[in-house]
Formats: structure tokens, C-alpha cells, sequence
């Protein structure tokens, strides 16, 4: 009836960052920190962070509260973003990689008995490609916007992303 709608395994895999608000949070604060630093060749290392990410999800070896870690490390990027400091690059690199790998971490299908193994990697391969396109593209025009009015328009979307942020945690911590 509704076969128009159907989607693959791939398509769910590419629309998941961008319908989870925590990622969606952490890679808009992440990629906009990256453009503001002015570090657009740390980019790459997203990759590999949300490999290992991947890696680490899939063979089970870390059980942790990946949500409430996202919404702080996007919490973390908004409030640096407001700042407007000037940071090291191992602050950079050290935030890129651990985002990296929880946004890896934070990342599984929906396990249905029977599922394949070209299903699942299938719909890994859609997240990554989400995950880590998503901050490189959002880099550019942050990094080119940071130059007009004193990145004032990068700051006030870090304060947005930073308020977000929090209302979620506490919305999170007082629902327990």
C-alpha cells in the first residue's frame, strides 16, 4: 500500500543523525567550532573517530549513557562557540575524537531477528556517511562565516545550540 515510502536499509542509516536531536546538536556544534577555529583539516579525523566508534558499538565493548555524553559534548561546543576563544589544537583534536566516537557509539539499527549482516553494515555505511559529511560540509560556511561581524552569527547559534543542550540534560535528569 504504502510502497513509495519504503526505504532501505541505507536510506534509514543516512536519516538517522539528522532525526536524532542529539546528534543532530552535537554535529551542528562540533562543525561550526571547527569553522570558527579555522581548523578544516581536522575534519578528516572524523572519520576514524566514528569508525572506531562503529567498531567499538558493534563488538559491544563500552556501555555507556551515549545520550547523556552527546547532549554535554554539544553543551561543551555551544558554550566555546560563545566564547569565541582561541583554542589549542589538542582541545580541538581531543573534542573531535571523543565526539567522534560516541556519536560511533550512539549509532545502531533497529536489531529485528533475522536481519543480514549486508542490512546492517549497509545502514553503518548511511550513518557515517551522514555523521561525517555533515560536519565537514557544515565546517565551510562556518569557517567563511566567521569572518563577517565578528562571528557573530556563529556565536549566536552556539548559544542556540548551548540552550538546546541544556534543556534537554535537565529535561533528561529531571525525568529520573
Amino acid at each position: 500500500m504504502f510502497s513509495w515510502f519504503t526505504q532501505t536499509w541505507f536510506q534509514q542509516g543516512l536519516l538517522h543523525s539528522l532525526q536524532t536531536p542529539s546528534h543532530l546538536l552535537l554535529i551542528l556544534g562540533l562543525a561550526f567550532l571547527l569553522g570558527q577555529q579555522g581548523q578544516l583539516k581536522t575534519t578528516l579525523l572524523t572519520s576514524l573517530s566514528v569508525a572506531t566508534g562503529f567498531l567499538l558499538n558493534h563488538y559491544s565493548l563500552i556501555s555507556w549513557n551515549t545520550e547523556l555524553i552527546l547532549l554535554t559534548l554539544a553543551l561543551i561546543c555551544g558554550l566555546l562557540l560563545v566564547l569565541r576563544l582561541k583554542l589549542p589544537l589538542l582541545i580541538i583534536l581531543n573534542l573531535l575524537i571523543l565526539s567522534g566516537i560516541v556519536l560511533g557509539l550512539d549509532s545502531s539499527p533497529i536489531m529485528i531477528p533475522g536481519l543480514g549482516t549486508n542490512s546492517l553494515y549497509s545502514w553503518r555505511i548511511g550513518a557515517a556517511i551522514t555523521l561525517i559529511l555533515g560536519i565537514i560540509v557544515l565546517a565551510l560556511p562556518a569557517y567563511y562565516l566567521n569572518r563577517y561581524w565578528k562571528g557573530i552569527i556563529l556565536r549566536v547559534a552556539g548559544s542556540w545550540i548551548a540552550t538546546s543542550s541544556l534543556f534537554v540534560l535537565t529535561l533528561m535528569i529531571a525525568g529520573r
